[in-house]
C-alpha cells in the first residue's frame, strides 16, 4: 500500500521561518518546495504539483491574500495569521482557505495541512455528486 505524501508550498517572506516549517514538515512527512513572495510561488506552481499551499497572510503587497484568490478554487490553502484582522479575513472564506495562528506552528502546523487537504477533497467530490444528482 503507497502512502499519500503530501508536497507542499510554503510562502512567507522569513527565510528562517520557512526553514523551520520546511524541517517541520520532513519530520512528519512531507514534502515541499518554499518561495519567498506570490511571483516566486506562481513559478513553483507552475513547475511542480503541490496538494496544498502554506501562506503568510501578511506577506508585503498582500502576496498571501493575492495567493489565496489566485489558487485557492484550485488548492487547499492554509493561511498563516499573527494577529486576527477581521478586514483581512473578509472574504477569504469563500476559498476555502484553513487558518493557522503563527504561534500554533511547531504544535499545529502538520495536522492544519492533512485537516486542509481532506476538507478540500472532500468538498470537490460533495461538488461532483451535486453535479451528477
Amino acid at each position: 500500500m503507497d502512502i499519500l505524501r503530501l508536497h507542499v508550498l510554503l510562502v512567507n517572506e522569513d527565510p528562517s521561518l520557512l526553514e523551520s516549517m520546511g524541517s517541520l514538515l520532513e519530520e512528519h512527512g512531507f514534502t515541499y518546495s518554499s518561495a519567498c513572495n506570490l511571483k516566486a510561488a506562481q513559478s513553483l506552481l507552475e513547475q511542480e504539483r503541490f496538494q496544498v499551499i502554506v501562506s503568510d497572510i501578511t506577506m508585503p503587497d498582500n502576496d498571501g491574500i493575492e495567493l489565496c484568490r489566485k489558487f485557492g478554487n484550485s488548492l487547499p490553502v492554509v493561511m498563516l495569521q499573527g494577529k486576527v484582522d477581521l478586514k483581512i479575513l473578509e472574504g477569504l472564506g469563500r476559498y476555502g482557505c484553513c487558518f493557522l495562528e503563527k504561534q500554533e506552528i511547531s504544535t499545529r502546523l502538520p495536522k492544519a495541512i492533512w485537516t486542509a487537504f481532506k476538507r478540500f477533497r472532500i468538498d470537490q467530490q460533495i461538488e461532483k455528486d451535486l453535479v451528477a444528482a
